[in-house]
């Protein structure tokens, strides 16, 4: 996709790998995510991101020379990217997207041994009623130059007793893997309507409600 070297404070370009380093992903965000049910409605959502420790040290050169600077670009960068997510509700058996908005005067990032972390809030802009309500969530980095993943399932939570939560584990096939293994770091995975390697390699939320 992009590289540091070309847009200072993108979400992305921060994220160096050694160029030494054959095959993608080059940077890796692990990723926690808590829905927050309000009067028996989805109204929130809070995402907490943590950067692997090369991209961070990069990410905290920037921050010391300019923390508000750094922070306000690197949160405008994620909300011009969509939340580098895929939110929707199952509604008659179609997948219909959730609009949301990233409340960027609650971001915050902050630096703890040796890694950086962004945590933000997303409000929706119409809250849902989560009676037989099926949502699926997808985050990722399209050219999957960039793994962005959850290392357990508590790492995500709802504050409801009537929803349960399943993490939909990706299945490329061989042909995938040794794509994405042979893409060095300058090379940017081919991208269409129905491929898109960042996707094919993500993870999926399912929360299902009573």
């Amino acid at each position: 996709m992009f590289r540091y070297y070309y847009l200072k404070y993108s979400l992305l370009l921060i994220m160096l790998a050694s160029t030494f380093a054959y095959s993608h992903p080059h940077s890796f965000i692990t990723l926690k995510t808590s829905f927050y049910i309000q009067n028996d409605q989805l109204s929130r959502l809070h995402l907490v991101w943590t950067m692997d420790e090369l991209t961070s040290s990069y990410l905290q050169i920037e921050y010391q020379q300019n923390p508000t600077q750094t922070l306000t670009d690197l949160v405008n960068n994620i909300a011009e990217n969509n939340i580098f997510s895929e939110f929707s509700i199952m509604t008659n058996g179609k997948k219909l997207p959730i609009e949301i908005t990233l409340q960027k005067e609650e971001a915050a990032l902050t630096f703890n041994n040796h890694k950086a972390t962004v945590d933000f809030w997303l409000n929706l802009k119409h809250p849902l009623p989560i009676s037989n309500s099926k949502f699926e969530l997808m985050t990722y980095e399209k050219t999957f130059y960039v793994d962005m993943y959850y290392e357990q399932d508590s790492d995500i939570t709802i504050n409801h007793n009537n929803c349960k939560i399943i993490i939909d584990k990706p299945k490329p096939s061989d042909e995938i893997l040794n794509y994405a293994q042979a893409l060095d770091e300058n090379e940017t995975a081919i991208e269409t309507d129905s491929f898109v390697l960042g996707k094919i390699f993500s993870q999926k939320v399912l929360v299902s409600c009573k």
